[in-house]
């Protein structure tokens, strides 16, 4: 097999590991520190989110106890707090974020002062909590029931309470239920809409006291939403949530059952009671098939409404699956334009939810469930549901799914979010890190400039750019079969973009597509990606010669194979670039073995690419065809009998006594055997792969890294443009051989000189050369340290003469094991350390180098802008005022939850906040965004924004004069209107006082308008 037995006999007697020039003697443990420069991904599964669309924040909390802040672009500021499983997060005034924790603490940070400014722990366990983007109050509720409010300016809990209502109120011998959930009334924040278990009720913090209530009872042999063996008597399903509709007139209660049941707010009539797929479902029927499949609980609601808040949709998360598959889709329920309230019956009001314009399944494709989904609206009003063109969906496993609205279309784009997010939209699968000439990547980020991003929120800190010359990039693999480019300096720079190539739409595959391994030729801009089923692609930056604006990228969809079905060793791909793509990372080949999973992948600055495999096979590719030059399988080529190819590595130099330079392919096994392969030019113009030698390496375990320099100058022996050219002059690199496995490292020199090597402690995650400048005058020469990673996370600094070890660092986070192995280490001393499986920190080692990052590196990026100001509040309509028994300002909402000697602020962020208030819309005729774009047919459009009148409150008042005020504010409101609606709403005033029916008021409207 090997080109002449005397040959091999020779270096294998003479091949030794070898001490090198005294290259480390420049070095001292006093030049080394570890210095953090950027932090990407995110620590832990992220278990919650909230949204600041003002601030256009996004929060995401982890299960680590970490919160992640984002802004536009660099902009991440990242809490770490010692509590438990973070349950619930809301943005208020745009200045304050509230966390809720497992353990019941409630903690306030400050986006200001990036600080925790304080917490507390509630009188009992929480359940839910509920606060507006443009109040000081929270809302807490309990599991027994209670309902606790806090003051977040004044930090105290207010004496004003809710007990539990519906033990009171409505079910004195059922047990004790807790506070389900809450919410504040989008157009009064006089009252709230309080969920228990068996009953929703809406409370006046006005009067005190119960305004309506909603309790759903199936009568018997009404299905219900889930129709059960207790069909035959009279059933009250549990709720899971109540929440109001943007104009307040409705209600909606969602039921354990997956009933969903629209009531009036105001005469708690039910309209419709329905689930995803029937209508009527309070109904009894003749026949009902209890043993029918049942559909996974319905776990979260949301009633959107569009820029005309009168038009709206539900989105659901959960009932539409079998109930062992759990939620793995959402249902978006398109109602259209709401009927006008005055004018519509009751009946008719029920055929509108019965029958919407379209219902839409959105599919969710993932192995894991959804647990939960964020609106992304425009506002911060209407509960957080206006407007919204994004729905971030958060999965069981801690994934983030992008759903652009009302499409319902997945999105995966990077440049959405910032760099932290796209770890886990979806999950990262691999890890690899590499650096590039500065001019080079400049030029290649020059062609995917990125500012579509989403959020736009605070400033970045200024930083200083380390090194002029080159950059470093990081590059992730996801199971979606995507790979993405990013400067992995990108906290240095004021703005960033992202490479992102879609692997699996190349392959036309659905499953099997998680990247496994990546490969970059920096110096050439080829990229080599294996994916979960065996295959490879490999693709180049490049013009793009299909570029079109008008392309059909679908078209061209139903026009190709799936790679899978090829017989085809190597597949021609170049035509399945995006016509879209005007210059970019063109798709070019794929070797399609179809033998198993890629065991190693290397793709070489100087066109080669050589791919192994689990069964033992190894190809080699030549890229300027492309063309397949070489395939043999291992069991030719290792006498001990190794399994598979565990690294593969290019390299320019001498081999053996050969008086001249060879390119050089390097091979390591399982069982630690090098094996030695020499690419050589043949007559024809073509390349050839001959194995010239097979030896052992390690004693134990798998090679896991191969790395090479120059004995006369310390200087890397990889392939590369440089070297070849070198090559091409004739001119002899004398090199040496790096090689770690599991827990050892050797240096092998081609010659004679003394074994050296070294076994270490622990087992070595990756093990690499850093080349540093020499202080010399000499500029070809540089400074060697051979760094090695332990599965600790220590560093250990060695040097090249003897292994002896020169200093220790101990990064401050301990990473997982099981990730470790995913950490890059650079040869400009750079270290991007995988600590998870969604997080890595780069790191610089060098004290030269390192005590020029980021100066000022304590500063941490702006949160809170104070310029921008938070929109007037939705205001009651026409009609809604005149039903409406009181109606408060913010001002008359303070005293009545917060007495007449409330404490002032705590904090200065109270003042700071109260300048972004925009003037009160209980003073003047608002000019907000809500006040366009209103449907002519709605109530509530011809005073949206108008004038209420304002009532002094007092806690405790009769509800005699209640009314009396009532009435006298119905009557100065006929007074000084001059619509045609006038005479109808002096009727409703005359009705409410005889306690009249509602439907006679409709009809009053009706007769008005000559219907």
């Amino acid at each position: 097999m090997f080109k002449s037995s005397r040959l091999n006999k020779h270096i294998k007697s003479a091949l030794k590991s070898v001490a090198t020039n005294d290259s480390g003697s420049g070095f001292n443990a006093k030049m080394f520190e570890l210095q953090e420069v950027s932090r990407y991904g995110i620590g832990g599964k992220v278990v919650g989110f909230a949204f600041d669309p003002i601030q256009s924040l996004l929060a995401l909390a982890t299960d680590s106890g970490e919160v992640h802040v984002f802004g536009k672009q660099q902009v991440e500021v990242v809490f770490t707090l010692n509590v438990k499983v973070i349950t619930f997060m809301k943005f208020v005034k745009g200045i304050y974020l509230i966390i809720v924790d497992s353990s019941d603490c409630v903690i306030v940070l400050s986006l200001y002062s990036k600080s925790v400014l304080t917490s507390f722990f509630a009188s009992g366990k929480i359940t839910c909590i509920e606060a507006d983007p443009s109040l000081d109050w929270m809302f807490i509720g309990l599991q027994s029931g209670s309902t606790l409010i806090y003051d977040i300016d004044r930090d105290i809990v207010s004496s004003y309470k809710i007990g539990n209502l519906q033990k009171s109120l409505f079910f004195s011998r059922e047990p004790l239920s807790p506070v389900v959930s809450i919410q504040w009334n989008p157009r009064d924040i006089g009252q709230i809409l309080i969920c228990y278990e068996l009953v929703a009720v809406i409370y006046s913090l006005v009067d005190n006291e119960v305004k309506q209530h909603f309790i759903y009872k199936l009568p018997p042999f009404a299905p219900g939403g889930c129709p059960d063996a207790n069909i035959e008597v009279q059933r009250i399903p549990k709720l899971i949530q109540a929440l109001y509709h943007p104009n307040s007139l409705h209600i909606l209660t969602v039921h354990q059952d997956n009933s969903m049941v629209f009531w009036d707010a105001h005469k708690a009539k039910l309209l419709q009671a329905r689930t995803i797929f029937d209508v009527n479902v309070n109904i009894p029927k003749s026949q009902v098939d209890t043993n029918a499949i049942k559909s996974d609980p319905i776990i979260k609601v949301s009633w959107i409404c569009e820029e005309n808040p009168e038009k709206t949709s539900l989105l659901i998360a959960g009932g539409s699956s079998d109930m062992n598959a759990g939620c793995q889709a959402l249902t978006m329920i398109d109602l259209g334009t709401t009927p006008k309230y005055s004018i519509t019956s009751y009946e008719k009001m029920g055929q509108y939810y019965s029958n919407p314009v379209k219902q839409v399944m959105f599919s969710v494709c993932n192995s894991s469930t959804v647990v939960d989904f964020l609106p992304l609206a425009k506002s911060s009003y209407f509960n957080g549901n206006h407007d919204p063109h994004i729905i971030l969906v958060l999965l069981e496993n801690g994934e983030l799914q992008t759903l652009l609205y009302p499409s319902g279309h997945i999105t995966h784009k990077a440049s959405l979010f910032p760099q932290s997010m796209s770890w886990i939209r979806p999950s990262t699968t691999t890890s690899v890190a590499f650096s590039v000439p500065a001019k080079l990547w400049l030029g290649l980020m020059a062609s995917t400039y990125n500012k579509d991003y989403f959020l736009k929120g605070g400033t970045p800190v200024k930083k200083v750019l380390r090194r002029p010359e080159t950059r470093t990039a990081i590059a992730t693999g996801h199971t979606n079969g995507f790979v993405r480019i990013w400067d992995a300096s990108h906290e240095e720079l004021d703005e960033s973009s992202v490479f992102e190539i879609n692997v699996a739409n190349v392959l036309n595959y659905k499953r099997l597509v998680s990247v496994e391994k990546i490969s970059f030729a920096a110096e050439t801009a080829e990229l080599a990606v294996s994916v979960e089923s065996g295959d490879v692609v490999f693709f180049k930056f490049k013009k793009n010669s299909n570029y079109n604006t008008q392309g059909n990228d679908l078209e061209s969809k139903f026009n190709r194979f799936s790679i899978s079905e090829q017989k085809q060793l190597l597949i021609d791909v170049s035509d399945r670039v995006s016509s879209k793509l005007k210059e970019g990372f063109c798709p070019i080949a794929v070797v399609h073995a179809n033998i198993g999973k890629v065991s190693a992948l290397t793709n070489s600055n100087i066109g080669f690419l050589g791919i192994a495999y689990d069964d033992g096979s190894i190809f080699v590719v030549d890229r300027r065809g492309p063309a397949i030059i070489y395939m043999e399988h291992l069991r030719k080529l290792d006498k001990h009998r190794s399994s598979y190819i565990s690294k593969i590595e290019f390299f320019v130099m001498t081999y053996g006594d050969d008086p001249y330079s060879s390119i050089l392919m390097v091979c390591g096994t399982d069982l630690g055997q090098l094996i030695i392969f020499k690419i050589l030019p043949d007559s024809s113009g073509r390349f050839s792969v001959q194995p010239v030698d097979s030896l052992r390496a390690i004693e134990h375990g798998p090679i896991t890294n191969i790395e090479s320099f120059s004995r006369d100058g310390n200087i890397p022996c990889k392939a590369s443009i440089q070297n070849m050219q070198a090559l091409s002059k004739g001119i002899q690199i004398l090199g040496s051989i790096l090689v770690s496995g599991p827990k050892e490292i050797k240096i092998l020199n081609f010659g004679r000189a003394k074994d050296h090597h070294r076994v270490l402690k622990y087992p070595i995650a990756t093990a690499g050369c850093c080349f540093f400048p020499s202080n010399s005058d000499d500029t070809k020469t540089a400074d060697l340290l051979v760094v090695a990673i332990e599965i600790n996370s220590q560093i250990k600094l060695l040097s090249p003469a003897d292994l002896k070890e020169i200093k220790s660092l101990i990064p401050a986070t301990v990473p997982q094991t099981k990730y470790i192995k995913g950490s890059s280490l650079l040869f400009d001393g750079d270290v991007v350390l995988r600590i998870g499986k969604s997080e890595a920190l780069l790191y610089s080692i060098k004290n030269t180098i390192s005590q020029h990052v980021n100066k000022g590196a304590q500063d941490t990026n702006t949160l809170y802008n104070p310029n921008l100001s938070i929109p007037n509040r939705p205001q009651l309509g026409s009609l809604q005022r005149v039903l409406t028994t009181a109606y408060i300002s913010h001002e008359e909402l303070n005293v009545s939850l917060g007495g007449d000697r409330r404490p002032p602020s705590k904090y200065q962020e109270s003042a700071i906040a109260a300048r972004t208030l925009s003037p009160s819309s209980f003073n003047k005729r608002s000019e907000s965004q809500f006040d366009k774009n209103v449907d002519d047919s709605s109530d509530l459009n011809d005073s949206y924004y108008q004038t209420p009148v304002k009532y002094p409150t007092n806690r405790g008042y009769s509800s005699w004069r209640s009314l009396t005020r009532s009435v006298q504010n119905g009557l100065d409101y006929v007074e000084n209107s001059v619509n045609e609606y006038a005479m109808a709403a002096n009727k409703q005033v005359n009705e409410t006082i005889e306690k009249t029916r509602t439907d006679l008021v409709k009809g009053a409207f009706k007769s008005k308008l000559g219907i």
